[in-house]
């Protein structure tokens, strides 16, 4: 450990404990001759491994940028960011006025942020997502539940697995627990996927003939899948209309279905956990993580072995990564059919296998990026952990949950034999490290159709404190 006495640290500054100037003063100021001490954790074999582990051998290849620094952010050529999308992207994304695909009585009530929102690190905050048919929202989307006296579930928008994230996705080439969107011309992770398998008609996968890259084929896809309109003609009367035609010009006024989906993946991709303390020691702030917190990080680079699956600034997968970079075999359970509305396909499954049609793909998920894991008690493609303890104690003693995965599991999937310590030092690393304390920013205080932000049903404005 570095001791540093603070008077000699912070000679002549003030202090936010009260500390102020060296030297002179009254008899309330600190003694030099005993001066405060604060201790700095040894971070030199923390900065070693992750050296080592590093393609790039230097400890900035797990820096996030900036979310304005959009010469750094990972982007679709197709689709390059600009504020006035981002801009866009935003208020779409939050705004249930786009919803009006579905049922009439409950159009304007969901929107996309409804199972992917701040609250809880960008996913749902329950287990199964609910858009169209659900409502409440409690304070992180937790007690959101299907109501629908008239037509019961059938016509439930819920989703077989756990809505993953978007936050960091602009690391991450292609979208869903399989994959399944994203076909960029520039791709190589779904470039040898049978085309009828990858674009299939009449399905979401369809949006893959764009050629764009995951996020903006999962724009396209998602706003079919969850009964949300592009730009519905009710639009036209706001100032959405003109702020897609500037940030837009190479689109037509026939076009602003284009636009706005593309303006959503824009935002999306400038949501960055880059406020964690993590990312603020790699931008040098020795002080951001706690010793415990570093000791944590070196079992996650070190030990652990979490980097082998873990990679990249979202510690997902790098950028311009490979189909075996990204999809894992972990034997994580699906959703418990008994817990859930409606069922999980065999397709589902299969994980990867089941878009691919390969059997040696069976059973693999995508990796998910590992910022604001504190934020939600969901983890898993089928919510089968309700901690991030509980993931790292499974990972420590590597006991598959899905029997039925067992014979395709990751060669990385073996006992870690960490300790007690080691595993409350991780935990710590990866709940507080990595939890970007201030995800609110991404979120709107208003919109132009003046409806609540998120969700607009009578139980969800009182829990979002609209009315």
């Amino acid at each position: 450990m570095k001791m540093y006495p603070i008077a000699k640290m912070f000679c002549c500054s003030t202090l936010v404990f009260g500390l102020v100037g060296c030297g002179g003063g009254g008899s309330d100021e600190p003694s030099l001759q005993d001066p405060l001490v604060v201790t700095i954790p040894n971070t030199s074999t923390l900065t070693d491994l992750m050296i080592s582990v590093s393609p790039t051998k230097s400890k900035d290849f797990y820096l996030l940028p900036d979310s304005d620094d959009f010469a750094n952010i990972p982007q679709d050529p197709m689709n390059p960011i600009t504020q006035a999308k981002v801009d866009a992207g935003k208020l779409i994304y939050h705004d249930p006025a786009f919803a009006t695909e579905g049922v009439a009585l409950r159009a304007w009530t969901w929107s996309c942020a409804t199972c992917h929102h701040a609250r809880a690190g960008f996913k749902s905050g329950l287990i199964q997502g609910m858009g169209e048919g659900g409502e409440g929202f409690g304070l992180k989307g937790e007690t959101r539940t299907w109501h629908d006296p008239d037509t019961g579930t059938q016509d439930a928008d819920v989703q077989p697995v756990t809505s993953p994230t978007i936050l960091n996705v602009a690391y991450q080439d292609v979208m869903l627990w399989n994959g399944a969107l994203g076909n960029a011309s520039n791709g190589i992770i779904n470039a040898g996927i049978d085309p009828e398998r990858l674009m299939t008609e009449g399905t979401p996968k369809e949006a893959n003939q764009e050629g764009l890259s995951g996020i903006e084929t999962q724009a396209i896809a998602g706003t079919g899948v969850h009964r949300i309109l592009a730009f519905p003609r009710e639009m036209e009367d706001t100032e959405y209309y003109q702020m897609l035609l500037d940030a837009f010009p190479e689109f037509s006024r026939d076009e602003l279905n284009k636009s706005s989906t593309r303006a959503i993946a824009a935002f999306e991709r400038t949501v960055l956990a880059n406020k964690a303390p993590f990312q603020q020691w790699l931008r040098g702030d020795e002080f951001a993580m706690s010793t415990k917190e570093i000791s944590g990080a070196e079992v996650f680079f070190g030990e652990g072995g979490c980097v082998a699956c873990h990679q990249g600034p979202a510690l997902s997968s790098p950028v311009g990564a490979t189909e075996d970079q990204v999809f894992f075999a972990v034997g994580f359970s699906d959703l418990d059919v008994n817990e859930i509305i409606g069922e999980v396909a065999d397709g589902v499954r299969l994980g990867r296998g089941g878009l691919t049609g390969q059997e040696a793909d069976n059973y693999k998920f995508k990796v998910p990026q590992l910022y604001n894991l504190a934020d939600s008690d969901v983890f898993g493609h089928g919510g089968s952990f309700a901690s991030v303890r509980e993931v790292v104690e499974y990972k420590n003693t590597a006991v598959a949950q899905n029997d039925a995965s067992i014979t395709k599991l990751d060669y990385r999937f073996v006992p870690l034999n960490l300790s007690p310590t080691q595993i409350d030092d991780l935990v710590a690393f990866l709940e507080v490290s990595l939890r970007d304390p201030d995800l609110m920013r991404y979120e709107p205080t208003s919109l132009p159709s003046g409806l609540c932000v998120i969700n607009n049903d009578s139980t969800s404005r009182a829990d979002l404190g609209c009315d």
